[in-house]
């Protein structure tokens, strides 16, 4: 009995490891092509000469080392057979207190049959302290690359406008002189920004238009490797960070934005050199940027404006979609679900009232007290490293890394220790009602107020919900195969969450990104805990013995 315990308890851990590995896969960039890959394909090594022109030195705006950027990209569009034209405008910034002098780069592409035109953007101004490698050197090569590709295949139907904005590193400055004083603003049907927050990861498609349902469907069927979630997109636009896009999207542009966002020591530093740049990330930038531009540029692009969407990465390059009204019907399918669960278990006398009400509260109790836990582990040790070396450690994932697996050491204690003292107390069907409770919560929440991360809380509960009635008719300790193996897509859409906001957050957030991997284990709770349920054939044989042993806890 002991050694299958043990077999049990190890495959367990095994499914779980393996559902959280197969979900970080996701998160990753390609490939880079080589200098020899297809003509009419975009090369990462072929776009490098050209970060490594730009990014020599930092050029923000009114500079000299900005206007030798400005006057090497006039040459290169126009030995691409281009015209481009230099908007110069005098800008008082509407989202900064901020003004400057801008020269934006723009040039178009007749298409075959124009719809709308569609527009790639990306800056080529950099901050004082920095070449401007990934920001947005990185944005501006791919263009470059792109065009190439474009230009060895054949035309677009439809027009194609590419705009290097200036200073957007003071204010949207030159995205706002593009938007108020361009006439060709009018004609874009799509936009693609293009950013970085960070040398290196893969490209994020992190934000999006409102009434995105079609942009949503077409960026999956055009993109070789989508990487995005409706979760992110929709917290983004609570947040106060802004990017050219933003100019966009208030201008009335439908459109999507893309940025990678590791390797945050090099954000803004004189660490975004062309040496330190990650060629996968500029590949992502580059497929994105080429892909998307075929395929829009051969759509009809009036009126695309469809319901918003939820969508989110399942397993690898795999991509669910639905309209976000579904939202609210999925959260009623849970609540459905939830009560004839708790009426099929106590139909069949495995649930207890008292006991799923303890398990309700033992899974707060859990989050609560990792995150007290975590937070004054890590306030503590920020009191014995120096600023220095503790801006050292948040920002390199590398120097991160040790920690984070000392910060999970620490969960994973604290949530042992509460299953000796909190977990064995509560019969394992009833936590396991209490936890599903709290996620149904959760997924009510989410899909009135966050319907975009509503994906997040509402798939795993119906998985789990799914599991648990099978549980009810599984003999022995079967029943904790169910619940480990319809545990697995709760780990498969939380494990890139959580990596996505290690990456934007870091470590700073500590305490925030343990409560969230806190949650996710809580679905497996039932599985830790040794308080067993009672099979239901038991209790018709015997409902004495099973008052007896409920006693002994919840």
């Amino acid at each position: 009995m002991k050694y299958m315990k043990w077999v049990t308890t190890g495959t367990v851990l095994i499914m779980i490891v393996c559902s959280i590995l197969l979900g970080l896969s996701q998160v990753q960039a390609p490939n880079t092509a080589g200098l020899h890959a297809p003509l009419d394909a975009f090369s990462a090594e072929r776009a490098m000469t050209k970060v490594k022109q730009i990014a020599q030195e930092p050029h923000p705006i009114m500079t000299e080392e900005h206007d030798q950027v400005r006057d090497y990209l006039k040459d290169e569009l126009e030995s691409l057979e281009l015209t481009p034209e230099l908007q110069w405008g005098m800008v008082n910034s509407k989202y900064y207190s901020s003004k400057g002098v801008v020269e934006n780069i723009i040039t178009r592409i007749p298409g075959a049959n124009n719809s709308r035109a569609v527009m790639i953007a990306a800056h080529y101004d950099s901050v004082v302290t920095s070449p401007g490698a990934a920001d947005d050197a990185s944005g501006i090569a791919a263009m470059l690359e792109t065009i190439r590709a474009i230009r060895e295949s054949g035309p677009l139907q439809n027009d194609l406008i590419l705009l290097m904005t200036d200073g957007e590193e003071m204010g949207l400055l030159g995205a706002q002189e593009f938007i108020q004083e361009h006439p060709w603003a009018k004609d874009v049907g799509v936009v693609l920004n293009f950013e970085a927050r960070g040398n290196q990861g893969p490209s994020l498609m992190f934000e999006t238009s409102d009434g995105n349902g079609w942009l949503i469907k077409e960026f999956i069927d055009a993109t070789p490797y989508p990487l995005a979630n409706s979760l992110l997109s929709d917290a983004y636009k609570l947040l106060p960070n802004d990017t050219d896009f933003t100019v966009f999207r208030d201008g009335g542009m439908a459109g999507l934005n893309f940025a990678f966002g590791m390797g945050l020591d090099a954000y803004h530093t004189e660490l975004d050199t062309p040496e330190n740049l990650d060629q996968r990330s500029l590949q992502h930038h580059g497929e994105y940027m080429l892909s998307l531009t075929r395929h829009f540029g051969n759509l009809n692009l009036i009126n695309i404006v469809e319901e918003d969407y939820i969508y989110f990465n399942a397993v690898r390059n795999w991509m669910v979609h639905y309209p976000q009204s579904w939202a609210i019907g999925l959260a009623l399918i849970g609540i459905l679900s939830f009560i004839i669960t708790i009426w099929h278990g106590m139909r069949r006398n495995q649930l207890r009232l008292k006991g799923m009400i303890g398990g309700f509260l033992v899974s707060l109790l859990s989050i609560a007290v990792v995150g007290i836990v975590i937070t004054l582990v890590w306030w503590g040790f920020q009191s014995v490293v120096s600023q220095k070396q503790y801006e050292h450690i948040v920002m390199d994932l590398s120097a991160s890394f040790p920690y984070l697996i000392g910060l999970f050491l620490i969960m994973a204690l604290v949530i042992y220790l509460l299953n000796q003292w909190v977990l064995r107390r509560v019969q394992a069907f009833n936590l396991w009602a209490g936890i599903l409770c709290l996620w149904l919560l959760f997924a009510i929440a989410s899909s009135i107020f966050l319907p975009g991360g509503s994906y997040l809380f509402v798939w795993p509960l119906l998985f789990s919900i799914i599991g648990f009635n099978l549980s009810f008719y599984l003999h022995a300790g079967h029943w904790r195969w169910a619940a480990a193996l319809f545990a697995v897509p709760a780990f498969l859409l939380f494990a890139p969450i959580c990596y996505i906001l290690l990456m934007m957050l870091t470590l700073n957030a500590a305490s925030v990104l343990f409560v969230l991997f806190t949650f996710a284990f809580t679905i497996i709770f039932p599985v830790l805990s040794s308080n067993r349920p009672v099979s239901s054939k038991s209790y018709v044989k015997n409902s004495y013995d099973y008052e007896e042993r409920s006693n002994s806890g919840l």
